[in-house]
């Protein structure tokens, strides 16, 4: 028989303290960790300087948005330490490693036709556009507004 998956419920694997294939993908992986991090502290802030302003006592004040950052920082360990988004994660970085990045004269060219070909069919764009308004003014569809 081929190689069997192990299998291992989602709630158990969620719940696990251990790391899913540490060394491979770490700059992904480290990156996503801090984006989830830092939507939990924005979060916490959040909450922190809107409804909870006025609760008291202090400690639930203080306490419910620090627990919930805390609980977000257990999720973005465990999310991308999930063998099915861990392995998606290093999928990433492997393709990213392929990925030919231009050099700085070649950005600031292909920059440079973009840039001219939009203002070129926004021009080409208002001929147009003029070119019908006056069409359809001069036979009549169109009314002119008055000042």
């Amino acid at each position: 028989m081929a190689n069997a998956k192990k299998s291992t419920s989602f709630l158990s694997e969620l719940l696990s303290l251990q790391s899913y294939k540490p060394k491979q993908g770490r700059l992904v992986r480290q990156l996503t960790t801090a984006g989830v991090a830092l939507i939990a502290l924005l979060g916490a802030v959040s909450l922190s300087q809107g409804p909870m302003i006025g609760v008291e006592p202090e400690w639930v004040r203080v306490g419910v948005p620090v627990l919930l950052f805390l609980i977000g920082l257990a999720f973005a360990f465990r999310v991308v330490n999930y063998s099915v988004f861990a392995d998606f994660l290093i999928a990433v970085q492997g393709e990213l490693t392929k990925v030919s990045w231009p050099s700085k004269q070649e950005l600031k060219n292909s920059t440079i036709v973009v840039v001219v070909t939009m203002f070129a069919l926004g021009g080409m764009l208002l001929v147009y556009d003029l070119f019908w308004y006056k069409l359809m003014t001069t036979v009549g569809v169109l009314v002119e507004a008055s000042s």
